[in-house]
């Protein structure tokens, strides 16, 4: 499992890489060095790939604590990327945001959506 360290010191290469984290959670890099929180899992027979944002607007503790709330929705047989298609765009920020406040993880104007690449609030 990388540290926050060692993933502001991974260098782009050639090709896109994947540098895991464990259970599904990984970090996408790409060439030209965006790093790009992902989370491959397996549902209902088929493998699926859900974005949780970006690095460093999603930190390393940020894309983990993602990763249990995506967890536990599945363990509940609930499909993280159905249930964001399901809710539409609009109504799943309205919902996150709720979610976020709750969980006292707001910060000003940024917006960290669990379960999609949203990341900042958008005009009222």
């Amino acid at each position: 499992m990388p540290t926050e360290a060692e993933i502001q010191a991974i260098k782009p290469v050639l090709c896109e890489r994947n540098v895991r984290d464990g259970q599904g959670l990984y970090l996408l890099v790409t060439p030209k060095g965006a790093k790009h929180w992902r989370f491959r899992y397996s549902f209902a027979g088929k493998r699926k790939t859900i974005a949780l944002g970006t690095y460093p607007v999603v930190t390393l503790n940020w894309a983990r604590s993602r990763h249990e709330s995506l967890r536990k929705l599945i363990v509940h047989r609930i499909d993280p990327t159905a249930l964001r298609a399901a809710l539409g765009q609009h109504r799943f920020v309205v919902t996150m945001r709720e979610w976020e406040a709750e969980q006292g993880r707001a910060r000003e104007g940024i917006f960290i959506c669990p379960l999609c690449s949203v990341s900042k609030l958008e005009a009222d």
